[in-house]
């Protein structure tokens, strides 16, 4: 079972940090990696764009792309 089938991941979703340093930042997924169950992350609060890769389970959607 994938990481999209399990918690709703795909490339555009909103997501929430849940863990680590990160925690209560609002991102945007641009990119899932279904074999290693990461999910690579933009963060929107930060002043230069910045690519953050963390685990799928550190996450949560809080909206989904239609």
């Amino acid at each position: 079972m994938c990481i999209r089938d399990r918690a709703g991941f795909e490339e555009g979703c909103i997501i929430e940090i849940s863990g680590g340093a990160f925690k209560g930042q609002a991102a945007r997924v641009i990119r899932v990696t279904e074999s290693k169950e990461e999910v690579t992350v933009e963060l929107f609060e930060a002043a230069v764009p910045v690519a953050l890769t963390v685990r799928a389970d550190q996450v949560r959607v809080t909206q989904r792309v239609e």
